[in-house]
């Protein structure tokens, strides 16, 4: 417990400033496993992150894979703190991994075993799978929803038909002052409807981010950043000629139901739930002191 309290005192002595505090959820009704709901809390100051992810499957057996699990950083330490609020331990990493099941041993055997056949083809694919996944990893939010709408329609001889509406009202969601789109995607026999409460603006988005970057010293925060769906993606999926609006406007809740006999989803939500700021708090980037200590063994590259 040295180490957590070393830290602590260090966090103690550090100039008083305001922190970020950002949650968001996602949640997923699927037919063979129910509603599983996934929540990620981010907690950020000038030199200080905790990320933080819950897993809340609805269903039994799926829910004893649920809990809690994250990532403590602080600028000018040695290491990161990983912990598991189930099994009440935790680990060390190095700075630059940000591995939340960093404990798990899952295919490390078997790994292991076939490091050497797969050392003797990798030279020969690496070039061509690099720009693959390079490809991919832009296009992954984008697929996926569109994918599901090609599904949704599969095997209808009708053309989608595409709705949108915008509320001439405006809603409270979340403490948000949002502007609600709904987009319906129909024929007779199938039907997407898209609802989306939508921003101007997340001033205090922006500030997070800029903690984020300083402190991660990452190109990106895709890794922290939640699953989230927009009316775009699932238009793409019937019609890529579509002519959509541009729009600087962020998302603070979507929700997604589905009135079909294909497809795996029957409905999904993303919502901000919390953004906003309060003074720095220490014991944000802490845990709590009857967290066992674990020794993990780090992958090596």
């Amino acid at each position: 417990m040295r180490y957590v309290k070393l830290v602590l005192l260090i966090s103690f002595t550090i100039a008083q400033d305001m922190q970020v505090k950002y949650v968001v959820a996602y949640t997923i009704d699927v037919d063979w496993g129910g509603e599983i709901e996934t929540v990620s809390e981010i907690t950020v100051a000038p030199g200080y992150g905790r990320f933080n992810g819950k897993l809340n499957p609805k269903r039994w057996p799926f829910s004893m894979f649920g809990g809690e699990r994250g990532i403590i950083k602080i600028a000018g330490t040695d290491n990161n703190i990983g912990y598991s609020a189930k099994r009440e331990t935790y680990w060390l990493l190095s700075p630059d991994n940000y591995d939340v099941f960093a404990d798990k041993d899952w295919d490390r055997k078997e790994n292991e075993e076939n490091e050497e056949k797969e050392d003797s083809t990798k030279i020969s694919i690496t070039i061509e799978t690099e720009e693959k996944e390079k490809k991919s990893s832009r296009n992954i939010r984008k697929n996926q929803f569109s994918e599901l709408t090609k599904n949704v329609f599969e095997n209808d001889d009708a053309t989608p038909q595409i709705e949108r509406i915008l509320s001439d009202d405006t809603e409270i969601i979340n403490g948000f002052r949002t502007n609600k789109w709904t987009t319906t995607i129909f024929t007779e026999s199938n039907k997407l409807v898209i609802e989306e409460w939508m921003v101007n603006e997340l001033p205090l988005k922006d500030t997070l981010y800029s903690y984020l970057f300083a402190l991660t010293e990452l190109d990106t925060i895709e890794n922290f950043n939640m699953p989230k769906f927009s009316s775009h993606d699932f238009i793409r999926g019937v019609d890529s000629t579509y002519a959509l609006e541009s729009s600087d406007e962020s998302i603070v809740l979507a929700k997604l139901s589905i009135d079909s006999d294909n497809g795996w989803i029957q409905s999904a939500l993303f919502e901000i739930r919390e953004l906003y700021t309060v003074p720095f708090d220490a014991l944000s980037y802490t845990i709590p002191e009857e967290y066992d200590r674990i020794e993990i063994e780090e992958a090596v590259e």
